[in-house]
């Protein structure tokens, strides 16, 4: 059974501190999205410290299926059962990857700071939470199948 797409768009976001190899960590980020094209914007932390701030966007159906694809059944079980926690009231949904998992060829939930940010908008209309939360079960529920 075709179930139809929860998402607009995947956007994914990192950051690369000075102590860190930027190659490495755009390695890592083109590993997790799945692009190629990733944007590069200097800033600097609190102290003064320069800081890149990395990002990448996936529209495609098919881009979007296929990074679902690759995040496996725990990955995709964990997802499911924190989901409430994931969708905030404007619709998006959020997930942390850990970086340095994604810089060895790993897909992982992150349970530390180090991460790989997502955030997706939720294709529902009308747009509410209680939607949102059916709509994503259902797409991330297909994975389980």
């Amino acid at each position: 059974m075709m179930v139809r797409m929860a998402f607009h768009s995947l956007n994914f976001r990192t950051f690369t501190h000075s102590t860190e190899d930027e190659e490495r960590v755009v390695r890592a980020m083109v590993f997790t999205s799945g692009v190629s094209e990733v944007s590069r914007t200097k800033s600097s932390g609190y102290h003064g410290n320069p800081i890149t701030i990395l990002e990448a966007t996936v529209r495609g159906r098919k881009e979007i299926d296929a990074f679902f694809g690759r995040l496996g059944k725990v990955a995709i079980e964990e997802l499911v059962r924190t989901l409430e926690r994931r969708i905030d009231d404007e619709c998006s949904f959020f997930l942390r990857l850990d970086k340095q998992e994604a810089y060895l060829g790993r897909l992982v939930l992150a349970k530390k700071d180090d991460v790989v940010a997502l955030r997706a908008k939720v294709k529902v209309y009308p747009r509410r939470k209680s939607i949102a939360l059916e709509a994503v079960a259902r797409y991330l529920e297909s994975y389980l199948e």
